[in-house]
C-alpha cells in the first residue's frame, strides 16, 4: 500500500497555508504612532529554506508586495526589484525607477503607487506596461512649486481598462481624460488632487445621470489586436458618447486655483456614497449642490471645505438639504446659524460623524449648539472648531451617549485659563484622565485617520480655565464609550483605557 503523502507536499495546500504566515504587521487602529505596516519576513523566509518545492511555492507570496518605505533596505535593492519583478502585484515606490530595460521591470502589477517622486518618462512607461492595473496612485509634480505634469490620458486609455481605484495628483487634464473614464467604467474610487483643466461635458450628462450606461466590453478581458484597438479608440474619440461611472462610490476632489468645472464629475456617478470636496473658494458650491440633488440620491458621507468662504449660511444649508440621508459630515461653514442648524438636525436620525469648523464664532448661538447636542443621538465622533463654548452647555444631558471621539479646537478666550491656575493636565489626573501633551500632533493624526478630520490649521495650545475644564470632565464621565478626547490640541485619555 502506498504511503500517504504529507499534505504540505501538495502545492495547492502549501500555497494556501503560506497566505496565513505573518508577513505584514499592521498597527492597531488606535495607535498614535506610525501607522504604516511593519515588514516581518522571518517566518516566511524560514519556510522558504525547507526545500526547493517550498521555495518555488512561497517565494511569490514573499514578493507579492514591495513597499520601499516599509521594508528594510536589504530587500528594496534594485536587484530584487528586477529579479522578483514577475512576482510583484503591489508596488509602492519612493525612489526613481531603475535605469534598466523596461522588460526587466514588473509587468503583472495590480496596484502601483508612484506618489512620492516627480513624474518622468520611465514612470509613464512602467504604468503603460502594466495593463492589468486595478489601482493607480500617480503624482505628476509638486503644487508647492506650481509644477504640474501633462497627463497622457490618450495613451492610458488605450492600455488601462480595469481600473477600480484611480488617484491623480498635480496633473494637467485635457479632453483625453474623459476617454480614460469611459474606458474604465468599473471605477469604484476616484481622487483628483491639485489638477488643472476641467471636466468636459458630454451629451449624456444632463439626460442620463440616473441611468446605468451599457458598456459592451466592460466584461471583456481579452485585449484586441493593436490595429483593432487603435481603430476603436479613434472612433470613440470622434464621438461625444455617454460616460457613466455606475460603480463609483467614492469621489475625492481637491481643487487648485487653475481647476475648471470639476463639479460636473458628480453627474457621472449615480451611485456615489462618499464625496470629499476641498478647494480655494466656494464659488462652485451652488452648482455642486444642484448636481448632488439631481444625480446622487445615495450620498451618505460628505466633506466640504474651502479656504475662502464667500457664500452665506443659506447656501450651506441648501447643500445639506440636497442630500436625503447623511451619516458622516465634515464641513467648514461661515457661521452656525438657524438655517444651517435646521438643515443639520434633519439628519439627526442617521448622523454618526460630525465635524464642524465654524469660521465666524462670534455669531454663534449657544441655542443652536444645544439643538445639535440634544438631537443627534447617533453621533459617535464629534469635532467642533472655532466655537464659543460656555459652561452652560454642560447644564443639560447630551443625546450622543454613544460618543467615542471628541475634538474641541480653538475655544473662545472666555474659557482661557489664568497663569496662576493649576494646569489642565493636573486637573485631568484628578478626574481620571491622562494628558498626552507631548503626543499632541500624533493624537491629532490619529483622530484624523480614524473618525474626526481636522482641517490642518495650527492648534491653539493655551489651557482653558480650571472651572470650565472641571465641568467638562464631570460631564464626560457619564459617556462610557468615550476613550479619549482632544481639547485645544492636547489629547486626554481615560485612565481605564491607558
Amino acid at each position: 500500500m502506498n504511503q500517504l503523502s504529507n499534505p504540505l507536499d501538495i502545492p495547492e495546500i502549501l500555497s494556501r497555508v503560506g497566505l496565513y504566515i505573518p508577513l505584514w504587521v499592521y498597527p492597531d487602529r488606535n495607535s498614535t504612532r506610525n501607522r504604516r505596516p511593519r515588514f516581518t519576513p522571518q517566518h516566511l523566509l524560514n519556510c522558504i529554506l525547507v526545500s526547493r518545492t517550498w521555495y518555488n511555492i512561497l517565494l511569490p507570496i514573499l514578493w507579492f508586495t514591495l513597499d520601499d518605505i516599509s521594508i528594510p533596505s536589504v530587500f528594496r535593492s534594485e536587484q530584487n526589484l528586477i529579479r522578483h519583478g514577475r512576482h510583484l502585484r503591489i508596488l509602492e515606490l519612493s525612489r526613481p525607477i531603475p535605469a534598466v530595460p523596461l522588460k526587466l521591470l514588473p509587468h503583472n502589477l495590480l496596484h502601483l503607487d508612484l506618489s512620492r517622486f516627480s513624474n518622468n518618462a520611465r514612470a509613464k512607461d512602467l504604468v503603460l506596461q502594466n495593463t492589468r492595473l486595478q489601482s493607480l496612485h500617480w503624482q505628476g509634480g509638486d503644487f508647492h512649486r506650481d509644477d504640474y505634469g501633462t497627463l497622457d490620458a490618450k495613451a492610458l486609455s488605450k492600455r488601462l481598462r480595469r481600473l477600480q481605484d484611480l488617484h491623480l495628483e498635480c496633473w494637467k487634464l485635457d479632453k483625453g481624460f474623459m476617454n480614460l473614464l469611459r474606458r474604465n467604467p468599473g471605477l469604484r474610487r476616484l481622487a483628483l488632487e491639485y489638477v488643472t483643466g476641467e471636466i468636459y461635458q458630454t451629451r449624456a450628462l444632463d439626460n442620463h445621470c440616473h441611468q446605468e450606461a451599457a458598456n459592451d466590453d466592460s466584461n471583456n478581458d481579452d485585449e484586441p489586436e493593436n490595429g483593432e484597438e487603435e481603430e476603436e479608440e479613434e472612433e470613440e474619440e470622434g464621438q461625444d458618447g455617454e460616460i457613466q461611472l455606475s460603480y463609483l462610490s467614492s469621489l475625492t476632489v481637491c481643487k487648485d486655483v487653475g481647476s475648471g468645472t470639476l463639479e460636473e464629475l458628480v453627474r457621472l456617478c449615480p451611485r456615489l456614497e462618499e464625496l470629499s470636496w476641498t478647494g480655494s473658494t466656494d464659488s462652485d458650491l451652488k452648482q455642486l449642490t444642484k448636481n448632488l440633488r439631481d444625480c446622487c440620491p445615495g450620498l451618505s458621507a460628505l466633506t466640504y471645505s474651502t479656504v475662502e468662504i464667500n457664500e452665506d449660511e443659506s447656501a450651506y444649508a441648501t447643500l445639506l438639504q440636497s442630500i436625503p440621508r447623511l451619516v458622516e459630515l465634515l464641513i467648514r461653514i461661515p457661521t452656525l446659524g438657524d438655517r444651517f442648524t435646521d438643515a443639520l438636525v434633519k439628519h439627526a436620525p442617521t448622523l454618526e460623524i460630525l465635524d464642524l469648523k465654524i469660521e465666524n464664532h462670534h455669531g454663534l448661538s449657544h441655542a443652536n449648539l444645544k439643538r445639535i447636542l440634544t438631537s443627534c443621538h447617533q453621533i459617535t465622533a464629534l469635532s467642533i472648531e472655532g466655537s464659543r463654548w460656555g459652561a452652560d452647555l454642560f447644564s443639560f444631558d447630551w443625546a450622543c451617549s454613544r460618543l467615542s471621539r471628541l475634538l474641541l479646537q480653538g475655544l473662545h478666550s472666555m474659557t482661557r485659563g489664568q497663569v496662576a491656575e493649576a494646569d489642565n493636565a493636573s486637573v485631568a489626573t484628578i478626574y481620571g484622565w491622562t494628558a498626552t501633551a507631548s503626543e499632541t500632533e500624533a493624537g491629532m493624526e490619529r483622530t484624523a485617520t480614524d473618525t474626526i478630520r481636522p482641517y490642518g490649521e495650527t492648534s491653539l495650545m493655551h489651557k482653558v480655565s480650571a472651572g470650565f475644564f472641571k465641568k467638562l470632565l464631570l460631564h464626560l464621565q457619564a459617556m462610557v464609550h468615550l476613550q479619549s478626547f482632544v481639547l485645544n490640541g492636547v489629547e486626554y485619555t481615560r485612565q481605564s483605557f491607558v
